[in-house]
């Protein structure tokens, strides 16, 4: 298994933010969004196909995520501010970004708001407005009810290993590498309390409108896809031509596993 352990640098508010680096460390760089729950753990799925096209992926953990500080008032906005800080201390000119899943709109948010810093964008089974409220259903209006369901999914995650974490993302088999990153990312990602998925969680089941940057988007959904059915997205981006949907013959990680090349490639 690829394993990078967390950098992190000091944002400009004092939190903490936890990084990991996969791939070509030297190449060009690729800001890639773990789902929710997860981690910079995740970001260990594209490394070999980075390290391979000459990429440098960069997987920041969001708020309370890991070992970074909680952001009670985090906001898709105040994460692009993050995402931001990190380029900057990074000495990065210009980075693409990716997102997997819950990660989708935050990585849009940051391609929105830093327009003059990001390349390309691309998300890979990202939920939209009208998705239900992901697989936690009427949970996301209880808090803390949510959190006991995300302390009990790290137990389950602990006594029954990472194929229990896989079993919730894709029905298809998968290598025995691809099920260690995951569940590693899912135990790492509520290693410090479920704070930061809560809050995702909740605000990915209110009202809210998809940033979109004013150029090109890449959507990669699958048609089998049950943690973000794939007809919300059609609907939400079927009048946005500047919007390109890739639908994959798969189901939820299984898209994300079938395109990590192209998402990679993002970068070139």
């Amino acid at each position: 298994m690829v394993v990078s352990e967390p950098e992190s640098i000091s944002l400009p508010d004092g939190r903490t933010l936890a990084f990991a680096t996969y791939g070509d460390p030297d190449g060009r760089p690729l800001i890639f969004h773990h789902g929710t729950p997860g981690s910079s753990h995740l970001g260990a799925l594209l490394s070999d196909p980075a390290r391979t096209r000459g990429v440098r992926v960069i997987a920041p953990s969001r708020p309370g995520y890991g070992r970074s500080d909680p952001n009670p008032d985090g906001t898709f906005e105040t994460w692009a501010a993050d995402c931001r800080a990190l380029v900057d201390v990074l000495g990065l000119e210009s980075v693409a970004v990716a997102g997997f899943s819950g990660g989708g709109p935050y990585a849009l948010a940051v391609a929105t708001h830093y327009a003059d810093r990001v390349a390309d964008v691309g998300v890979v089974g990202a939920p939209v407005p009208a998705h239900g409220g992901g697989p936690f259903g009427p949970l996301v209006r209880f808090p803390r009810l949510l959190g006991l369901a995300f302390r009990f999914g790290a137990v389950v995650a602990r006594l029954r290993g990472d194929r229990a974490v896989v079993d919730q993302l894709t029905d298809r088999s998968v290598d025995d590498e691809t099920a260690r990153i995951v569940g590693r990312d899912f135990r790492v990602g509520l290693s410090a309390g479920p704070s930061g998925a809560v809050r995702e969680s909740r605000a990915l089941a209110t009202e809210w409108s998809p940033s979109l940057p004013d150029g090109d988007v890449t959507v990669w959904h699958g048609v089998d896809d049950e943690n973000a059915p794939i007809d919300p997205v059609r609907t939400a981006y079927e009048d946005r031509p500047s919007v390109t949907l890739r639908e994959i013959d798969d189901d939820h990680l299984g898209s994300l596993c079938s395109v990590r090349d192209e998402v990679v490639g993002l970068a070139e």
